[in-house]
């Protein structure tokens, strides 16, 4: 089931960002994130625990894909895509929606690539020595 996230998910937030980022806890402030007026968390819950969550941000008709994790042991059933779903169902005016992924990140690639998303661009050395390519979707 698909939910925003509340401060009381803030153990199991932290828990699933540090899979994408080691210092996650640092760089994206739980409490901080769900008082921004443009800034959104939706999670996917499993028996009431929290195994999912996309956050992103609303700039008139763009959203722009911050993060999106799933729980390892959870992968492969959809849940990514229901929060994609989902996100887009929130609002009627986005007319695109765009993101950042490191280029070595190939099952996210392929994700993206499966939900209607391309490559636009590509920043070199983004991430360290790695690029980033730049996703886009046509809503």
């Amino acid at each position: 089931m698909v939910n925003k996230i509340s401060i009381e998910d803030k153990v199991l937030f932290n828990k699933l960002g540090n899979l994408i980022n080691n210092n996650f806890s640092n760089l994206f402030n739980l409490e901080s994130i769900i008082n921004l007026d443009y800034d959104y968390l939706l999670g996917y819950y499993e028996n009431n625990l929290l195994v999912g969550f996309v956050h992103f941000s609303k700039m008139y008709e763009t959203v722009d894909i911050v993060n999106i994790v799933v729980d390892e042991s959870m992968r492969n059933k959809g849940i990514a895509t229901k929060l994609l779903e989902e996100m887009l169902s929130s609002f009627d005016d986005v007319t695109n929606i765009m993101l950042e992924v490191n280029e070595n990140n190939i099952s996210a690639i392929n994700f993206y690539k499966k939900n209607n998303f391309y490559i636009i661009n590509k920043r070199n050395n983004y991430y360290g020595r790695d690029a980033a390519l730049i996703m886009k979707r046509d809503v």
